[in-house]
């Protein structure tokens, strides 16, 4: 699904559900659904092109942790991570060869709940 379809289905679905537009006590959980949207294949490349890049900051000590998957997704998105896009990042991430610090990687493969697991 590209951004412009994407885009244009969020917008089809506000105005049927708001057909006279968004009230004011449903704009801020309105806007917090909408920030949580997973990223796009495109977005986990830009992402992963950008924190394994020569003069990434993320290989400064010699793996990739957590936190500095959230920092280089909220940098491109302008939103907070979320638990799952970090999950997909690592795992492609991973997948590559990457180490990784403190990144549960199971629960990535699952979906589901698992105990922390360090790869790298």
């Amino acid at each position: 699904m590209t951004t412009t379809s994407f885009l244009s289905s969020v917008l089809r679905w506000l105005e049927a559900g708001y057909p006279d537009g968004v009230p004011g006590p449903d704009r801020v959980p309105l806007l917090a659904l909408l920030r949580s949207t997973p990223l796009t294949e495109d977005q986990i490349k830009e992402v992963v092109h950008n924190i394994t890049a020569t003069r990434s900051t993320a290989l400064a000590d010699g793996q990739i942790d957590q936190d500095e998957i959230a920092e280089f997704i909220s940098d491109m998105t302008h939103y907070d991570a979320g638990p799952e896009n970090i999950r997909r990042v690592a795992a492609t991430l991973a997948a590559a060869g990457w180490p990784l610090a403190g990144v549960d990687l199971r629960q990535a493969e699952r979906g589901g709940d698992a105990g922390r697991a360090t790869a790298g």
